[in-house]
């Protein structure tokens, strides 16, 4: 991968981690889950859908993308958000990493790799040992969502490079058209009794704040992603989430005040041991010397 696409994917989580961790206060104290996403994807689609109106990808196609890798995976991210630390909430979100893997080599768009594939296990290792045993229903509840969550997106990104038809900014506002009338929907049959007290009730910083997600932990990061997406192997891409709770553990101990314990600091060290094993690549082989003539 060339440099210049390694600081763009950094770039990603840089956005990606702290996005999701000051989230939770707007879901614990303001905005249902299920509504937060509808007014984020209605977002982007406004920002986006004027200077990428079109799409290439079939309709079909772009209404399970929406619903797998937008609907799904954010009400259930925003849920898990809810009911977990918001450190806790990253650090399980690397279970995409070995997923969407997984699911890649499954589709045969790439070949097994030994090197990758152990870094997806050290990875999962570093999982556990930041969520440990839960010690109550709710948090049961939320790994069950963040769970959902990761499934849902992982599998989403590898099946999008064999589908789809655009990419980047273009894709992604084809993807939030779609899932904005789905989260509409998805909003009024799980929120609906309490949505109009609810709105009235959420104070205009709090609107600004969840524009403040819409921008630059949507439509930013993901035109972003998608466009590297189409251009590289996804056990070369996905493995660069990991570097997501390293910020996120940081915005949530400095501006959340949440605690830092042993566990977040040894799974985060095991998770950036993954990540080191699959971005490894080595010394190159040198080219054999001809013989003298």
């Amino acid at each position: 991968m060339p440099l210049p696409h390694i600081a763009l994917a950094i770039f990603i989580q840089i956005l990606w981690g702290p996005i999701y961790v000051l989230a939770k206060p707007s879901v614990e104290n303001y905005f249902p889950p299920v509504l937060l996403v509808t007014i984020v994807y209605a977002t982007v689609a406004l920002l986006l859908s004027p200077f990428y109106p079109r799409a290439r990808t079939p309709r079909k196609t772009l209404f399970l993308l929406a619903f797998f890798g937008g609907t799904l995976q954010s009400t259930a991210v925003y849920y898990a958000l809810k009911l977990l630390p918001g450190s806790t909430a990253v650090l399980l979100m690397q279970l995409s990493v070995p997923i969407a893997i997984i699911a890649s080599w499954g589709l045969g768009r790439d070949k097994p790799n030994i090197k990758n594939g152990i870094g997806a296990l050290l990875c999962l290792a570093g999982v556990v040992v930041v969520v440990g045993r839960p010690d109550a229903t709710s948090a049961y509840l939320g790994i069950l969502a963040m769970l959902i969550c990761v499934t849902s997106w992982a599998t989403t990104q590898a099946v999008i490079p064999i589908v789809a038809k655009d990419h980047g900014t273009a894709l992604y506002a084809a993807i939030a058209r779609f899932a904005t009338p789905q989260m509409i929907v998805a909003a009024l049959l799980l929120e609906g009794e309490s949505l109009l007290p609810t709105i009235a009730a959420i104070p205009a910083g709090s609107w600004l704040g969840v524009l403040g997600i819409a921008a630059f932990g949507f439509a930013l990061p993901y035109s972003i992603w998608y466009w590297l997406l189409m251009r590289h192997r996804v056990d070369e891409l996905t493995p660069f989430t990991l570097l997501m709770p390293v910020f996120g553990v940081v915005t949530d101990t400095l501006v959340l005040g949440q605690p830092l314990t042993r566990a977040t600091v040894l799974g985060g060290v095991i998770i950036l041991a993954g990540l080191a094993v699959v971005v490894w690549r080595g010394k190159p082989k040198a080219a054999p010397i001809p013989p003298a003539q």
